[in-house]
């Protein structure tokens, strides 16, 4: 409220879906993010694109955005939407995942 009433300044956020980028792979289970946007989205039948990304940054820096303030834009092919499937065979397969990650870990510390 401050910043628009005394600077003009829009606040806004991009919640951006799992990116098969360089930085996401740093975090180890992206794939498996994926693999469960895919299975889970409204539009998961396609990848998501930082370009998609990007598209929404440079619409809310635009003109054209100019009353936009105060808001989250999802660019995630709606998986936001979908809540957390605790049945999806993608999840599950990530979690298993994990956990012999962190098993194997232990046995070495051992």
């Amino acid at each position: 409220y401050e910043a628009g009433r005394k600077w003009g300044v829009r606040v806004n956020t991009i919640s951006a879906g799992p990116l098969g980028s360089r930085a996401a792979k740093a975090i180890g289970f992206i794939d498996s993010m994926i693999a469960y946007s895919f299975e889970n989205a409204p539009l998961g039948n396609k990848p998501l694109y930082a370009q998609e990304v990007g598209n929404v940054a440079a619409f809310l820096c635009s003109p054209m955005a100019s009353a936009v303030t105060g808001t989250c834009v999802y660019v995630d092919n709606g998986l936001h939407a979908m809540g957390l499937a605790g049945d999806s065979a993608a999840l599950n397969e990530a979690m298993e995942e994990e956990k012999a990650k962190k098993e194997a870990k232990e046995a070495v510390k051992a």
